[in-house]
């Protein structure tokens, strides 16, 4: 486990109950040396607390530990090409607030997220308990070096973010890809409360992946580790953002739904989520069947990533959740068909928060933490 998460996750499990320094050691399979001495810390810094000993038959009474959640905030973006929404979270993962301001990617940038995040930071009674920035963005990201490699959803490229806006706020800031910030969540309060390896997979405006083995997030050299989208299908297939033919995303994505059904005809002209969802919910003729086959195309690749990194958990997760009902039919199959052995499939509801939540998570994670 790494030791910047270590402390995190306790923050993590001792949000749902208190629990005992025994119990938290037997749970994150850690030595009971290595749990008083991250939760002494913990102390310290004013975020966990004991509560009275507990006596249970023989022995030296057990001392429970509970999290102070509102000791400390952080505070999470995530960017899209029209708005940024935020979330202020604390120590426990649930939010004091959020909310959603204008945003325009072309018109500097840096300084809009700076203005939203200096907005946090000078409430009174709120802004001194933030202990960071994170943000969630679109795309190809460099966590290590704060650079957004690509964003096409942006028109970002080789953008230095986070040494920009670190000169610009008086907390620490970090970045990632939208899908790993969310995988992060799952990591500290969701998926990753049951298994040490799964697959997070976002399905929206894009496609990617989260890969979580050893309870590390795998992000591989420059942050590309999770691209799923733009794992090649077809090299005759359609032409994805990325410049090549027949990706993943290119079948999946909300926008290529959208276009397909134009291609057969289903509908006029390409039709936003709510709308292809009214269509397949009306069962229009084919909408149904277009969803099922996008759904087995994910599906056969999901499949192979599963067998390769032998993971026993994928959580499904994105802005078109709600066409999932129409994706699962082609999608679930295809994976339990090609996969070596059982994988456990389950779907997150989803509002535009949860990308905004994962990137709260960040700075948990590494900066809150790992003090």
């Amino acid at each position: 486990m790494r030791e910047d998460l270590v402390r995190a996750e306790i923050l993590a499990m001792l949000g749902r109950e208190p629990l005992n320094r025994s119990e938290i050691a037997a749970r994150l399979g850690l030595g009971a040396a290595t749990v008083t001495e991250h939760t002494r810390r913990l102390i310290d810094l004013g975020y966990l607390r004991e509560l009275a000993p507990q006596v249970s038959g023989r022995g030296r009474p057990r001392v429970p530990l509970e999290v102070l959640p509102d000791a400390a905030y952080t505070l999470g973006l995530r960017v899209h090409h029209t708005h940024v929404v935020g979330v202020l979270m604390r120590l426990n993962g649930s939010e004091v607030r959020r909310f959603t301001q204008p945003f325009d990617p072309r018109a500097e940038p840096v300084e809009q997220l700076a203005k939203m995040c200096l907005e946090v930071l000078g409430e009174p009674g709120t802004g001194e308990r933030v202990r960071g920035v994170g943000l969630a963005v679109p795309g190809v990201i460099d966590p290590a070096k704060g650079v957004v490699r690509l964003s096409p959803h942006l028109g970002w490229s080789d953008l230095a973010l986070r040494p920009r806006l670190a000169e610009l706020l008086p907390v620490p800031v970090l970045i990632d890809n939208d899908t790993r910030a969310s995988t992060t969540a799952e990591l500290l309060f969701g998926t990753g409360r049951d298994h040490d390896d799964f697959l997070v997979l976002a399905v929206g405006g894009g496609v990617g992946m989260g890969i979580v083995l050893g309870r590390r997030v795998h992000r591989g050299p420059d942050g590309v580790a999770g691209e799923f989208g733009h794992v090649p299908v077809d090299p005759l297939g359609p032409p994805c953002v990325c410049g090549r033919r027949g990706c993943v995303e290119t079948y999946a994505a909300d926008y290529a739904l959208a276009a397909r059904a134009v291609e057969r005809g289903l509908t006029s002209r390409a039709v936003a989520v709510d709308e292809l969802h009214a269509l397949a919910l009306a069962d229009t003729p084919g909408i149904r069947d277009l969803m099922a086959e996008a759904g087995a195309t994910l599906g056969r690749a999901a499949a192979g990533i599963v067998n390769v990194l032998a993971v026993r958990a994928l959580t499904v997760i994105g802005e078109s959740h709600v066409l999932w009902p129409y994706l699962e039919p082609g999608f679930r199959p295809a994976v339990e068909g090609g996969v070596l052995s059982g994988l456990e499939i389950s779907v997150r509801p989803w509002d535009d928060s949860a990308h905004a939540l994962g990137a709260a998570c960040l700075v948990l994670a590494a900066t809150v933490a790992a003090r």
